[in-house]
């Protein structure tokens, strides 16, 4: 074998390979992702929903807007601060809550985020889980 054929044979096998690379890179660019589950990968299961008031408050409100709340899922007679919608790590819009009960000096946090039909649902927040050791 010739130096020239050597080099023809490396120069094949290194077309070969990039030739493969692309059509893998292009092959894998051209599958469809796996359909999730409708929340799938979310932090909305198992949260509260929310009645009609409180979720058309939560949709179309401002931030730092108050709504006074005759029952709702922290109890009755409550005021709820909504502060401006952000979005989550799932992608979806959230708010952080500051909830006022009457007789209480201190406010409970909740975290409200809308979910993929569009109603909302409530959770308190993580790090009032965690300073409670995960009490509910």
């Amino acid at each position: 074998m010739t130096t020239q054929d050597a080099h023809k044979k490396v120069r094949d096998g290194t077309r070969l390979a990039a030739t493969l690379a692309l059509v893998a890179v292009l092959g894998g660019c051209a599958l469809q992702p796996a359909q999730q589950a409708h929340d799938a990968g979310s932090v909305l299961g198992g949260g509260k929903p929310v009645d009609a008031n409180l979720n058309g408050f939560l949709a179309q409100s401002r931030g730092g807007a108050a709504i006074q709340l005759a029952k709702s899922p922290w109890g009755r007679d409550v005021e709820v601060l909504a502060e401006t919608p952000y979005f989550a790590a799932s992608g979806r819009p959230c708010r952080e809550l500051s909830i006022r009960r009457p007789g209480r000096q201190a406010e409970q946090g909740a975290i409200a985020c809308e979910t993929a039909s569009g109603n909302w649902v409530v959770r308190r927040q993580v790090t009032q889980a965690v300073s409670q050791g995960g009490r509910r």
